[in-house]
């Protein structure tokens, strides 16, 4: 024969007794604000992760690391080149802080059809340098 035990306690005091498991009681209102709230920081802050790395992959998958520049929608800004310019030279000039000049030269060798460069020359810049 089974032995038959029943749950004890109160359903609205929130007071019930499990003879398997001792007293159960509910978790309080804010323990489970406070849960969904981190809940939903975290869930923000992956997306925003994921967000900012997918942004840096296409970035370099297109050959523009970083973020573009506010200026660089404007219209494009063609160079004369004076005598003795070097692109490098040019590349100081016109870098942006923190970029590699190496990259702003390359770019400067596409945009002049090469890495010689004539007085007179006009170079069109391209955007984001």
């Amino acid at each position: 024969m089974t032995a038959v035990t029943h749950t004890t306690g109160t359903v609205n005091g929130l007071h019930f007794e499990d003879p398997t498991r001792g007293l159960i009681r509910p978790l309080p209102t804010s323990v489970y604000r406070r849960r969904r709230t981190l809940a939903v920081a975290t869930l923000a802050t992956v997306v925003f992760l994921v967000s900012l790395v997918a942004t840096e992959l296409v970035g370099h998958v297109n050959g523009s690391p970083g973020s573009t520049l506010v200026g660089a929608a404007g219209e494009p800004v063609v160079y004369v080149v004076q005598p003795g310019d070097t692109l490098w030279e040019i590349a100081e000039r016109i870098g942006s802080p923190g970029v590699d000049l190496r990259y702003t030269v390359d770019r400067l060798a596409t945009a002049a059809g090469g890495p010689l460069l004539r007085p007179g020359q006009r170079i069109t810049l391209p955007t984001g340098l």
